[in-house]
């Protein structure tokens, strides 16, 4: 048997071959997840311009891809963009000079405003007039949603149904509509506040408060789940974006991280929510303005600007579908706002299990060693030195 000095010997050059070996390895682990880091998240496609017109807004896509939104100055035209066709001018109402698009459904049904006026558009009938001022959201049932004074439901079985408002409410407007015929919006008093409303056919409705030291809110889009996304405010601080479900009620999402230096007149607004329960939407920050930012359960808040290639800054995201794609815009200058759209990389990296796997493996190598010789150290009625 050999000697204890000499199985040492051999030992420790075993241990510091495969400490290297380990450490290299969790070296390259490391490197890895910097890279993974590094990747951007999304491909983004700038959606260009209707004719001439340098003002271009992106509001609204369903699962399909398929982009709404409006483009002008003077006129404004309301725009349908697909990945094949690009962009398409809406057109207007007879005899209307500007129009909107705010909400497309799966069948690829468009709602908006022409002049005032709320329209339903189709490719097979072209703008047809519902009757009602502007018209903001639609669900995959048809069922369309707006109002300026007064939120409406629309079918076109039913026509258009008064909504009300809150108790003490002046007037109203209907933001958004899920599969369930479920709406949110937004009820205003004489007196300058608003609280955020759902309504349903049976409950008609209700009142979802305000965050915490706030005293006004406004609901902006609702899943299919029953949960609400909007904003809280109050005059003496600023807008806090909010998730509102009835197990919960209402909570605050915050600010993207890594905003300083922080003030109270800082603000987040959301502006839509998918079945997943992810979240798009705004922040201002006095020293740092606006930028885009997407919020999960997982994730928090952040910065939708630190998961695309440098040199783009997305000011505002305004919806995002079941597959994740986000549609929003930005300014690029006095004159020059341009459509965005995010649609994840097929495969994006996953920076945590990278660095973890490195720790371990590095780790647990090293582990392996010290039990390995330890036992045979202790064998031998020896102790393992360092």
């Amino acid at each position: 048997m050999a000697s204890i000095t000499s199985l040492k010997t051999k030992v420790k050059t075993k241990v510091k071959k495969l400490t290297v070996l380990f450490g290299s390895a969790a070296v390259m682990a490391l490197g890895m997840n910097a890279s993974a880091m590094a990747a951007t998240m999304y491909d983004v496609t700038n959606l260009g311009n209707v004719g001439q017109f340098y003002f271009n807004y992106a509001l609204g896509i369903n699962d399909a891809g398929q982009v709404v939104g409006y483009s002008g100055i003077v006129p404004n035209r309301a725009f349908l963009w697909n990945s094949s066709t690009g962009m398409t001018d809406l057109g207007t109402l007879p005899g209307g000079r500007d129009s909107y698009a705010y909400g497309i459904n799966n069948a690829g049904q468009v709602v908006g405003s022409s002049d005032g006026q709320g329209f339903l558009w189709t490719s097979s009938t072209g703008m047809t007039a519902l009757g009602t001022s502007a018209a903001n959201a639609i669900n995959n049932a048809g069922q369309v949603v707006g109002g300026e004074n007064r939120a409406f439901l629309w079918s076109s079985s039913t026509g258009s149904t008064d909504l009300g408002t809150l108790p003490g409410g002046s007037s109203s407007r209907a933001s958004d509509i899920n599969d369930n015929s479920q709406v949110v919006g937004t009820s205003s008093t004489s007196n300058g506040t608003s609280h955020a409303f759902l309504w349903n056919s049976s409950t008609g409705m209700t009142d979802l408060g305000t965050l915490p030291n706030k005293n006004s809110s406004s609901a902006s889009a609702i899943n299919n789940a029953g949960q609400v996304v909007g904003s809280s405010d109050s005059t003496f601080n600023g807008r806090r974006a909010f998730l509102w479900s009835s197990s919960t009620g209402m909570v605050d999402l915050g600010l993207p991280p890594g905003r300083y230096p922080a003030s109270d007149n800082d603000s987040s607004y959301a502006n839509d929510i998918n079945d997943l329960g992810e979240v798009v939407g705004s922040s201002d920050s006095t020293f740092n303005g606006r930028r885009a930012f997407l919020w999960s359960s997982s994730t928090g808040m952040v910065d939708l600007n630190t998961l695309i290639d440098p040199g783009i800054r997305l000011d505002t995201a305004t919806a995002i579908n079941n597959k994740g794609q986000i549609v929003g815009y930005s300014r690029a200058g006095s004159y020059d706002y341009r459509a965005y759209l995010l649609t994840p990389k097929s495969s994006t990296p996953v920076p945590e299990p990278l660095t973890t796997g490195g720790s371990i493996l590095a780790g647990g190598g090293l582990v392996y060693l010290r039990r390995r010789y330890g036992r045979l150290y202790r064998s031998q009625n020896k102790p393992l030195q360092e």
